[in-house]
């Protein structure tokens, strides 16, 4: 089973948090440079999660909660008053 960019993104995450605290420790420059790569991956993760996400809400219809639609017939009938 192939992991989705979401899994990815944790897993990264996670390496991330142990490298830090190898770099906070050591301060090396091989270890800033994995530090550095991981940010990347992590960027690049991001970025993919943000497309799926904003490519499932272009599909999506355009309805507002019932919450929200409430709250601006309040306001316009107060305008309208």
């Amino acid at each position: 089973m192939t992991k989705d960019v979401h899994e990815l993104l944790l897993e990264k995450m996670h390496e991330y948090f142990d490298r830090n605290l190898h770099w906070e420790g050591r301060r090396t420059h091989v270890a800033g440079i994995e530090l550095r790569r991981l940010l990347s991956d992590i960027r690049r993760l991001c970025s993919e999660r943000r497309n799926e996400i904003q490519a499932i809400r272009d599909k999506k219809p355009k309805l507002k909660s019932p919450k929200y639609r409430s709250s601006i017939s309040k306001v316009q009938g107060e305008q309208n008053s």
